[in-house]
């Protein structure tokens, strides 16, 4: 039984977790840490995306039960997490005490008074039990991600940023070095420009029947694919464009998404999908995912967790033969710069009105830190590393990839976590993300050009604004700039 009420009329899934943890990957006992005291039998509701990312809560059951918490799950649809949350919210239902979500909603959930201040909770003594011990969190994470108006709001859990994966066995094979060199009179390698990204795709595009490293091929097989499906196409745009120097407004808010660098972006993207499968419109993260480890691609970018799936030989078919590297990017100033897009990304908070909210910390802190490390280096999850300590503990992932394979996977993931570029994190995120996004969809299904596409989002970024408020969204904006300028990011 649900110990409150609902009042969105949506499906959500309630999962109360056995008294045990199940399928719990081993413990590595890297963290120094004290369990929380017996909080005597209460519940904590937490709130999530349904699927694989929500086992840690199954995981460490026995911890939770150790400190007299019961925990229950609602999971909620991958895109519906927003409205679920908002909608609670506003209503003050109180329906849930641990809030997971993306941290590009941190200036809305925070700004509007949805989230408990974390600070004075962290700074509790003993530090064993309440320290996260925030400065291990990567800066852009801990900075961009957790942290509102000065304060914290969210722990991270997943470190989502973008890197490419390419297939390392085509790259070094010497006959396909050799007619890589004799077509484009150059070496063939992991491509550095969104130009030369073009080139290495269409050279590995391949029909049946032809041969690639030495085998004739049975099936198709391509240079790349795209994540062409509503939803997050735009972050694989983005990815060029913050490269080729947009921003995606200026210091009032007035667009620059439309920008000559931002359809050459764009257009860079489209050109792409003639090296794609033909259904590549479709993908997602599973579809594009599995078109990688299952062998059809050289070439692919996506999220972090993948290195791990493609190294798991009982599901892929190119375990040991997968190389990661940064995203490629444009030249600007005579210099390449590179942009790692940071979508979704995964991050835990207390809701202000939770009447547990101690208790509901801890469960937050035992996922954040506690047993972090385990629950990044499993491929029984979905969740990236995010602090200096899963970096630098490859042993942690050897037993996934081996000891060589992981060294090379987590100094890949440090370069591209270097080039990361966070998700818009202003209120009305979601908005203006889904604007860009459906015209990204409309410009790659040839509905429209990549000039047409990009003026109907600054067209609808402005509306947005002035009905947010123009004034407050400027400010809120600006004081966006400040953090990404403390990071470098911007100049």
């Amino acid at each position: 039984m649900l110990k409150k009420v609902f009042f969105l009329a949506v499906a959500l899934a309630l999962l109360a977790l056995p008294a045990l943890a199940q399928d719990a990957p081993p413990r590595l006992n890297v963290v120094d840490y004290d369990l929380c005291g017996d909080f005597g039998g209460v519940t904590v509701t937490v709130v999530g995306d349904a699927g694989h990312n929500l086992a840690p809560y199954h995981f460490w059951a026995d911890d939770f039960a150790a400190m007299g918490i019961t925990i229950e799950i609602i999971e909620v649809p991958f895109a519906d997490v927003y409205q679920v949350l908002k909608t609670e919210f506003v209503a003050g239902s109180g329906a849930f005490d641990v809030v997971t979500f993306y941290p590009s909603y941190i200036g809305d959930f925070a700004g509007n008074g949805y989230l408990l201040p974390l600070d004075d909770l962290m700074a509790r003594e003993p530090a064993s039990v309440w320290d996260p011990n925030m400065d291990d969190v990567l800066a852009p994470f801990r900075e961009l991600y957790n942290k509102w108006g000065g304060q914290t709001y969210a722990l991270t859990i997943d470190g989502d940023v973008l890197v490419m994966m390419y297939r390392a066995d085509l790259f070094s094979n010497e006959d396909e070095k050799a007619a890589f060199m004799e077509q484009y009179g150059r070496e063939l390698r992991p491509p550095e420009t969104w130009s030369e990204w073009l080139e290495v795709a269409e050279f590995f595009t391949r029909d049946a029947g032809e041969t690639l490293a030495g085998e004739v091929l049975t099936q198709p097989f391509y240079g790349t694919a795209e994540f062409g499906r509503r939803g997050f196409s735009y972050a694989w745009y983005l990815n060029r464009a913050a490269s080729n120097g947009v921003m995606l407004f200026d210091e009032q808010m007035n667009p620059g998404i439309n920008s000559p660098e931002a359809v050459a972006a764009l257009q860079n993207m489209i050109d792409t999908l003639k090296f794609a499968p033909p259904d590549v419109l479709n993908f997602g993260y599973d579809e594009l995912r599995d078109a990688f480890i299952g062998g059809q691609l050289a070439m692919v970018v996506q999220w972090t967790d993948v290195p791990k799936k493609a190294a798991d030989p009982s599901i892929s078919r190119i375990a040991g033969k997968v190389g990661v590297g940064r995203v490629p990017g444009f030249e600007v100033g005579g210099e390449v710069a590179h942009r790692s897009m940071m979508p979704v990304g995964r991050v835990v908070g207390v809701a202000a009105d939770s009447d547990v909210p101690e208790a509901a910390y801890c469960v937050a802190k035992h996922i954040a830190y506690n047993t972090s490390l385990e629950n990044v280096s499993t491929s029984l999850t979905g969740l990236d590393p995010y602090r200096m300590l899963h970096l630098t503990h490859p042993e942690a992932f050897a037993p996934l990839m081996g000891q060589e394979n992981a060294e090379a996977y987590l100094a890949g993931l440090q370069v591209a976590l270097a080039d990361g570029y966070p998700d818009l994190f202003i209120p009305g995120a979601a908005q203006y993300q889904d604007a860009l996004d459906i015209q990204v969809n409309r410009a790659l299904a040839g509905e429209v050009s990549a000039q047409e596409a990009l003026d109907a989002v600054a067209a609808a970024w402005n509306e947005i604004t002035d009905r947010l408020g123009r004034d407050t969204q400027v400010a809120f904006w600006q004081q966006a700039l400040e953090s990404y300028r403390a990071l470098g990011l911007v100049k």
